[in-house]
């Protein structure tokens, strides 16, 4: 009885290890993934990746070397961001007519997120100084225009694009500057 028992036991664990290896062998296809596979998977991570509004608020202080604009330091709120500080870095400044009363300023920006993510833009804005400044040639005031292109980060914001349009006001002889700015961000 004993060996009827045993014999009957490792038949049935034969059957099992060739069961194992029948199912491993059937389920561990060589076959590449299907084009079909592969676009449902990038119709996935797209999904992820929309455009959703965005809003900001940013007070800066101009940084300055060797007597010239180079930027400025900022601070302020972000959407998707939180409580968020930067830097600008001034790539150039223009004025546009004789008449001095308008400006075109372009800069390169790294904001840094409450996390310590970041987000690159590049900046365009036009500078309208107010009639007083000119007259006195200080171009102290003025409010400015424009706005600024996302172009990538790092974190949740690697890859981001987007657009922010800005009205702000300054008193540039103080070297400070107040904006707000609405558009949106894809990431």
């Amino acid at each position: 009885m004993k060996t009827k028992r045993k014999n009957g036991m490792k038949a049935i664990l034969k059957l099992a290890l060739l069961s194992t290896f029948i199912l491993s062998a059937v389920s561990c296809s060589t076959e590449s993934i299907s084009e079909a596979d592969t676009t449902d998977l990038t119709a996935v991570a797209a999904k992820s990746k929309k455009p959703r509004p965005i809003k900001n608020t940013y007070v800066g202080i101009d940084r300055f070397e060797d007597g010239v604009l180079v930027g400025a330091d900022f601070s302020g709120n972000m959407s998707h961001a939180g409580k968020v500080t930067g830097q600008t870095t001034t790539t150039s400044f223009g004025f546009t007519s004789p008449s001095l009363e308008q400006a075109i300023q372009t800069s390169d920006d790294v904001v840094v997120t409450a996390n310590g993510d970041e987000i690159y833009t590049s900046s365009a804005v036009t500078i309208t100084f107010s009639p007083e400044s000119i007259a006195d040639f200080t171009f102290s005031s003025g409010t400015y225009t424009g706005g600024f292109d996302i172009v990538g980060g790092t974190g949740r914001f690697e890859g981001a694009t987007g657009r922010m349009d800005i009205v702000g006001h300054g008193e540039f002889s103080a070297g400070v500057a107040r904006h707000s700015a609405t558009g949106s961000i894809t990431y």
